[in-house]
């Protein structure tokens, strides 16, 4: 039995959110579980993957690690993870932890991201160029040819007026 952490209170509501919107901006504070329970809770909206950006290529590594432990699974089954030089999963694996420039490579070989249905973008708050550009690509691709695409920003810490306002679904 896993301890109770308090994004686990609105888990139903973030699955109901995401059924009618397409965008979710979702701000807690550290520890609150975002992004340990968040993902694998997304896996059941529609059966597609769902990729997680993490700004550094050790938060990707960790947190593949807890999800897979916390489903009670081995590493590469259902929870991965690719970094540089390093992908960790199989033909099972739907939920993925990658960094920013793994995203923009599977964007070129892959441009209308076919089979993913949700891409969560992890401690937005750590700003830099990578994180931008990895929305301003998604946000592009929602607009034109995905606007099945869900996209889902997270932080600690972050002004979530100005994301919410860049996401929102009118056009």
């Amino acid at each position: 039995m896993l301890p109770e952490l308090p994004v686990d209170r609105v888990i139903n509501q973030i699955l109901d959110g995401l059924r009618s919107e397409c965008n979710l901006v979702l701000e807690a504070p550290p520890g609150a579980g975002k992004t340990t329970r968040v993902p694998p809770a997304l896996l059941q909206i529609d059966g597609q993957h769902v990729l997680v950006l993490e700004p550094r290529r050790i938060a990707a590594r960790m947190a593949a690690r807890r999800v897979a432990q916390e489903l009670g699974e081995h590493l590469g089954d259902t929870v991965g993870y690719q970094v540089r030089f390093e992908d960790v999963g199989g033909p099972k694996t739907r939920l993925r932890f990658l960094t920013e420039g793994v995203l923009t490579r599977r964007l070129i070989a892959n441009p209308q991201l076919r089979g993913v249905g949700t891409v969560i973008l992890d401690e937005f708050h750590e700003r830099h160029l990578d994180a931008d550009v990895a929305l301003a690509l998604l946000r592009r691709l929602q607009k034109t040819s995905r606007p099945d695409l869900r996209l889902v920003v997270m932080s600690a810490t972050l002004e979530a007026a100005p994301i919410s306002e860049y996401l929102a679904t009118s056009k």
